[in-house]
This record gives C-alpha cells, sequence and structure tokens, in this order.
C-alpha cells in the first residue's frame, strides 16, 4: 500500500511539474505576441491578398464555402528567428528537430462554417530556396505548443527550375575560374554574395545592367569601372567575355550565386579590394580638391575649409532596395538576383491552421552528428523550459533532461546527441517563473562537434527579460565597412601639399579607381570613378 501511495504522489507532481511547464511556455512565448492580420473575402471571385511580411496567398472563385458571401480571414506570419522565439514556435517533428524555412496560419474568423473546398495557393517569402524542404501541418498541443506533422513533398517550384538551371551555367562557364564553394578564390575573385558587392544602378537594360554588361563585354565595362579594373590588376587577368548570355540567362546564373550564398550562409568574401573603397576614395578627393584648392589660392586669399566635401561613404544599407511587394505577383516564375526579398516556397492548403515549410535538421547538408549538454547552475532548477536556437537555421528546438547526468538537459537524444551545423551562431535560452517572477538565463556559443555549457538562472524583470529577448543578435551575416578618418583629420592633412601623398593607403592600388585619361592629381572630384560594390 506505501508503495502504491508513493507511485500515486510521483504521478502527481510529474502532472504538477508539467503544467508548470506548460504555463511557462504559454505565459512568456505564445503566438499571441505575432501581428494578426484579417482580410475581407469575397467568396464568389478570385482574390489575391498580399500580406504585410511578403505573403502571397490566392483564392480562386468557389475555394472557400460559407454561408455569406463574404468571409474574413486570419493571418500569422513568422519568417524571422525574432517571430519564432516571440511566438513560441518550436521547430520539431514528433520529437525531431527541424530547420525552418518559414510558418504561415491562416484560418477562417468569427465563424466555423468557413471550409476550404479547392486548393488555395500559398507563396512565403524566404531568404534562400532549398529542394530538400516539405511542407508540415501544425498540430497545436494541449499546452499550446505545435508538434509539425505529416511532411509533403513541395509541389513544383519554377523559381527552384530556375536556380537548377542556374546551377548548370554557373558548372559549365564559372567553375574553370571561380571556386565551385564560391567562398575560395582560384583564378578569380570567390563569387559569394557577389550582387551585394555590384551595387545596382538604374540605367538601359534596368538596376541589373552593371553586372550583366561586364559579364558580357569586361573590356568595355572596365573602361568606367574602376572595381573591375581593380580587380584585374589583383587577378592578372581579365574575365573572359560571355557575350551570348540572355539576361534571363544571367538572373539564373546570379540568381543562383546568391541563393546559395544565403543556402550556406557564407560571409561576403574579402577580396582586398573592398577595404581600400573608402581610404582609396578619401586619398582621391583629398588629392583632387587639394589641387583645386591649392590654384584657386594662388590667386585669391579664400578659406580652403569651405571646399571640403563631406567624405562620409554612402551607407551599404543603401545598396540593395527593399521590394516593392504589391507589384511582386508576376514573378513568381522569375528569379530576381538583386533583390534579396524575392525567392518564395509555394504550395497549396486545404485546410486551416499552421503550416511550416522545414527539412529535418539530420537532413540538412551542413549538419553532422553532434553531442551538446547544458548544466543548469545555482537556486532555480525547477519549472523552466530550455531552448537551443540556430539563427541560420531558424530552428527553435526545447530541450529535456539528459539520463545519468542531474540537472543537465539536451535537444534530441537523451544522451546529449543531436545532428548539427557547424561553426554556427547559437543561443541557450531558459526562461520560467518562480512565485510569479520570471527566471531567464541565456547563453551565446558557436557550434562544435561536442560541447558541455553551464547555465545559472537569475530572477529578473519583465522589462528585462523583454529587453534581453529583444536584443538577441539573431541576424545571420553582417558586413563591416572600415572606418574612414574623421573630416577633422582629413582638413588638417590638406593644408600643406605634401602631406596629402601621405593619407594614400598602404597595400591598395588606389589609382585603378581613376578613370583611364585621368591622373592621380585629378582637376575636380566629379571625375572620380568610385567603384560598384
Amino acid at each position: 500500500m506505501k508503495k502504491t501511495l508513493v507511485i500515486i504522489t510521483l504521478l502527481i507532481a510529474v502532472v504538477y511539474a508539467c503544467n508548470q511547464n506548460d504555463k511557462t511556455a504559454s505565459h512568456l512565448l505564445n503566438t499571441g505576441n505575432l501581428t494578426t492580420q484579417l482580410f475581407k473575402v469575397k467568396i464568389d471571385r478570385d482574390t489575391t491578398l498580399i500580406t504585410k511580411k511578403g505573403a502571397i496567398i490566392r483564392i480562386p472563385q468557389g475555394a472557400l464555402s460559407s454561408a455569406d458571401t463574404t468571409v474574413q480571414l486570419e493571418v500569422k506570419e513568422a519568417y524571422s528567428m525574432k517571430d519564432i522565439i516571440a511566438a513560441g514556435l518550436i521547430t520539431q517533428s514528433n520529437g525531431q528537430p527541424l530547420s525552418s524555412g518559414g510558418m504561415i496560419y491562416i484560418n477562417a474568423k468569427g465563424s466555423n462554417t468557413v471550409k476550404i473546398t479547392k486548393a488555395i495557393s500559398v507563396a512565403t517569402p524566404t531568404e534562400y530556396l532549398d529542394k530538400d524542404m516539405k511542407l508540415f501541418k501544425g498540430e497545436v498541443n494541449s499546452n499550446g505548443t505545435i508538434n509539425w506533422t505529416d511532411p509533403q513533398a513541395m509541389p513544383v517550384n519554377p523559381q527552384l527550375n530556375a536556380l537548377e538551371a542556374g546551377k548548370l551555367l554557373f558548372t559549365n562557364n564559372c567553375t574553370s575560374c571561380h571556386s565551385y564553394s564560391l567562398d575560395k578564390e582560384l583564378t578569380g575573385p570567390a563569387l559569394a554574395h557577389v550582387m551585394k558587392r555590384l551595387l545596382p544602378y538604374t540605367g538601359e537594360g534596368g538596376p541589373v545592367s552593371h553586372p550583366y554588361a561586364f559579364t558580357r563585354n569586361p573590356a568595355k565595362e572596365m573602361a568606367h569601372g574602376g572595381y573591375y579594373r581593380c580587380l584585374k590588376n589583383k587577378y592578372g587577368v581579365m574575365m573572359t567575355p560571355f557575350p551570348s548570355l540572355t539576361n534571363e540567362e544571367l538572373d539564373k546564373l546570379y540568381g543562383y550565386i546568391e541563393n546559395e550564398s544565403n543556402h550556406r550562409h557564407l560571409p561576403v568574401p574579402d577580396n582586398g579590394i573592398l577595404k581600400c573603397v573608402n581610404s582609396c576614395r578619401a586619398y582621391i578627393e583629398i588629392a583632387s580638391k587639394w589641387k583645386t584648392i591649392k590654384e584657386r589660392l594662388e590667386k585669391d586669399s579664400t578659406d580652403m575649409l569651405k571646399d571640403i566635401r563631406d567624405l562620409t561613404p554612402p551607407s551599404i544599407d543603401t545598396i540593395l532596395p527593399e521590394i516593392d511587394t504589391t507589384k511582386i505577383l508576376d514573378r513568381l516564375n522569375l528569379v530576381q538576383p538583386n533583390y534579396n526579398k524575392s525567392l518564395y516556397y509555394q504550395f497549396t492548403i486545404e485546410s486551416f491552421g499552421w503550416y511550416n515549410v522545414d527539412i529535418l535538421l539530420k537532413d540538412c547538408t551542413n549538419a553532422i552528428s553532434s553531442e551538446l549538454s547544458v548544466r543548469i547552475q545555482g537556486q532555480y532548477k525547477e519549472r523552466f523550459n530550455i531552448y537551443l536556437i540556430i539563427p541560420s537555421i531558424k530552428a527553435l528546438i526545447p530541450g529535456g533532461p539528459l539520463s545519468n547526468k542531474p540537472n543537465s538537459y539536451g535537444f534530441y537524444e537523451d544522451d546529449g546527441s543531436i545532428p548539427l551545423p557547424q561553426n554556427q551562431k547559437a543561443f541557450i535560452l531558459a526562461l520560467g517563473e518562480y512565485e510569479d517572477q520570471i527566471i531567464f538565463a541565456k547563453k551565446e556559443f558557436t557550434t562544435q562537434q561536442k560541447q558541455n555549457i553551464d547555465l545559472q538562472l537569475a530572477i529578473v524583470s519583465k522589462e528585462v527579460f523583454q529587453k534581453e529577448v529583444a536584443a538577441l543578435n539573431l541576424s545571420d551575416i553582417s558586413i563591416n565597412a572600415n572606418d574612414t578618418k574623421n573630416a577633422a583629420e582629413l582638413r588638417t592633412a590638406i593644408k600643406e601639399m605634401k602631406k596629402a601623398e601621405q593619407l594614400k593607403p598602404k597595400n591598395c592600388d588606389c589609382d585603378c579607381f581613376l578613370n583611364e585619361n585621368n591622373t592621380r592629381a585629378i582637376n575636380t572630384a566629379s571625375e572620380i570613378d568610385y567603384p560598384q560594390y
């Protein structure tokens, strides 16, 4: 009898603990933190909806069945890591960790009689396309978490077909001089993120005419493209021209390069030229400006400082414009490599609810068998949730106790085993409630094959908790621009002409940034041919 009472007591304790964890998860991280968008739809006509975050939902006439001719649809979206965390949208399928390509929720609002009777087409925006992704349906558990089940193959995606064609063009035309891996130099530079380094300009042929023109006729573009001249000086050869490649083929080729760069989470490569851009610009500007000032000073005593321009380099943030989603409907069959938000996962749905474009973590090409354990230290070791966050693959994976390791947690198998991409930024996030207070801890680390991490929970205010979660550094790729000398230093430097030459940066070929007919002491700053990057 005593043994039976002990078992019953343990069961009650387990149920109580689970309820506490469920309360923690639903209270702090839940789908209510996502913005709800409402759309009125007339069921007797074709309708296309464009959401705030760029999803496209096409509802054919008669696809919705309802007693009313007008229905209201509710949509929630989670494409970024911050949205996934805020909503507590764990990336698991029956306990197996997933890498997410984006989640969307579509449901009828206010009426239970609305049904989907014909397939609705959905396209969700993504930074890159992965042909191995599948479509998972969300099953909401009693504790508010979602289990992603019933994976289905994605339908034919014209964009993926275009990228496959781009891969073939890249293999046949580029790999003899540029590395297949995109992040290594051969006889030519690494091509990773090449479209992020070429400034689109609006001219004849549209915003991508500059790199396309260079691909077809490098010699002609080099005449007024300083960046290309610097490349030739560095690598010693001019790129082979490809005059027969059409704009459509180049869309596919450059689209493949950008997609693979994002898919492989490659950094923007440093070929040594980009680091010289700002310093060479400052040097050339001052040298040319000094000559103008000197000539004027020989005639009068005009204050030279009035002619010094603001030498602040253009912001990299302005290089890639945001896409206008109102003009995007006709682009679903095309690859637009100069825009970073023009790729879509496309699928159809036949019932309301949550959908997730995912791939099992063990099936990711860059994931290997690893060991990861987290040991909780300190006073607060009960009633909390713990998560593994990997921003580059949009993974939010809940943790659980490890066997034979007190106060230690893992995120897949109970011995700490888990398939992980290597050398990726990741976070451990632990949170819960203790006597109506929030307990919280986080740890940033870089994934490796075997890791043991210590974490100590502490009581924090709601404001601190929200600030800490919002402050998570979740960006996948950062582009760092070198600082130039400030204006005060430059104004001091130009007081003497001899000092202007001292501003020329070492290990930089600034002459390649000048037009062919100019010397280093060019007449006006407007003649400077700044590189397109």
